[in-house]
């Protein structure tokens, strides 16, 4: 017992020291490179203001042919969207795109103006994850993003697939998700496969199995220090050895530091978000967009980040799936008049457990899921009655911990300067379903959406999928899409 305390006494100082080392070099960094500094002008503040207004105000459309939209949760929080079609069942394949930290629908600007994206052959559906955007804020923001998920996505299959006279849609959903919506998206295919037909994933870890890696390489490590410790005399070789095999920890606790400094005190992170104008947070869209670029981008990236402002929070919208002449909620505003407060709640998903905290699903989401399972093992696809098979074994029978049901693509930028390979990527053959594959992009980083070449894979990718049945491109091979539009791709597993 005392040996266990020491130990959780141990770890909490390292990860604290880390995130103290972390939160300093963050703010040293932009003092160095006079970010810290620099002070808003009034051409900024108008830019902003403009973008703002393009990108959050109800009564026009952010993207061409797109509108905003709200769905009210049965919690009475609202999710903000949008879409480029009319509330009602339609033809094609609902695509629907999840962000991650610290972006908004918004991200996917770029992609949805790809040439390889046919807009008009499917139904595109970009949400703001709860806590960002226009969408409403959560009181905590753990396994309560997943229920709000689950429950947003049936919601976009009810309104808008075309089903048939048994119940069964015809057409595939699909799930584009990036970092943390990735993260997101990893325990929906684990946990609530029959949501989507397929899940396209990119540059967001699988907790499972970062978890599982980390204590695989721990138990290696510890078993080499144990024949130091045995006879260190004529095995002092092995202490060498015990600090190499960890050397992907100390790699990889170094990517993720910035994740520590968000467990400091409140004020704290506050500060790291809105300190220095917003130097964190520029930082952040000068490594997605690259620092030649980025004065060029600034004002949109940081419209994306922080929302609407208060002037957009005056409109209202007609346009909801659930209800009528909505707007903005309250605690939008509320973010809208403090970037601080909104940069509090975008990292509360660090802190509050939603990727990894047991998620006991709500009596209506088990119906739900029950629901679409049933439909799916009706359908004429081999495709849909495999994914309702392993959805049925999931739903109800313990599984290896984040073993997936669903079948799911995965792009992965190899620069990644958030993820390392040896910690999120090693072994994600292990955890995925039937008919999935993985593809490394090499000269891409963390930013696949928006990076160009990375961006064009991607493109390349989701429009395959919108235009066809899940049947139809189940076991056809990504990677040669890919290729045919970024040299280098290399699969590295087709189940």
């Amino acid at each position: 017992m005392a040996q266990s305390a020491f130990h959780r006494l141990l770890g909490g100082f390292a990860f604290y020291s880390v995130a103290l080392f972390t939160y300093a070099l963050l703010f040293f960094l932009s003092i160095r490179n006079g970010s810290f500094f620099r002070e808003a002008s009034e051409k900024d503040e108008n830019d902003l203001a403009l973008e703002r207004d393009r990108y959050w105000n109800l009564s026009k459309q952010p993207f061409p042919g797109f509108d905003h939209h709200f769905h009210t949760l049965r919690n009475g929080r609202k999710l903000h969207y949008v879409c480029n079609k009319e509330q009602k069942p339609q033809s094609g394949n609902l695509m629907i795109l999840i962000h991650g930290f610290p972006d908004s629908f918004v991200l996917w600007k770029g992609l949805l103006q790809e040439p390889a994206v046919p807009l008009t052959e499917a139904t595109w559906v970009a949400v703001d994850l709860p806590g960002y955007g226009g969408s409403d804020s959560f009181d905590k923001y753990d396994v309560a993003v997943l229920e709000a998920l689950a429950e947003f996505i049936v919601a976009m299959r009810d309104t808008f697939l075309t089903i048939d006279g048994d119940g069964v849609p015809q057409a595939s959903t699909y799930i584009v998700a990036h970092d943390w919506g990735a993260v997101l998206s990893f325990r929906l295919a684990s946990e609530a496969p029959s949501l989507a037909d397929r899940f396209i994933l990119t540059n967001g870890p699988h907790v499972a199995l970062s978890f599982a890696n980390r204590d695989r390489i721990a138990h290696s490590s510890e078993k080499i220090f144990k024949q130091f410790r045995r006879s260190p005399w004529q095995n002092f070789g092995c202490l060498g050895k015990s600090l190499k095999a960890l050397s992907p920890l100390f790699i990889q606790a170094l990517m993720f530091g910035y994740i520590a400094s968000f467990h400091l005190p409140v004020q704290m992170v506050k500060y790291l978000g809105t300190g220095g104008n917003l130097a964190f947070i520029r930082g952040c869209h000068s490594v997605q967009r690259g620092s030649k670029k980025i004065e060029l981008y600034i004002a949109e990236a940081l419209a994306g980040t922080l929302g609407p402002g208060p002037q957009e929070c005056k409109v209202t919208s007609a346009q909801a799936t659930n209800g009528s002449n909505q707007g903005y909620g309250e605690s939008v505003l509320q973010r809208a008049k403090s970037p601080a407060i909104a940069f509090w709640h975008q990292t509360c998903y660090y802190r509050d457990g939603a990727s990894y905290k047991p998620w006991t699903k709500s009596l209506e989401t088990i119906a739900d899921l029950y629901a679409l399972d049933s439909a799916a093992s009706e359908s004429s696809s081999p495709a849909r009655r495999r994914s309702s098979s392993s959805a049925s074994s999931g739903l109800f029978t313990p599984q290896i911990t984040g073993l997936l049901h669903a079948p799911a693509t995965v792009l992965w930028g190899l620069k990644d300067r958030a993820c390392g390979k040896q910690i999120c990527l090693d072994g994600m053959g292990d955890y995925l379903a039937k008919d999935s594959e993985i593809v490394l992009l090499p000269r891409s980083g963390h930013w696949t959406p928006l990076e160009p070449d990375s961006r064009v894979a991607l493109a390349r990718v989701v429009g395959m999928y919108a235009e066809s049945q899940e049947n139809a491109v189940a076991r056809a091979s990504v990677t040669k899409f890919v290729g045919e539009v970024y040299e280098g791709a290399v699969q590295v597993t087709k189940k």
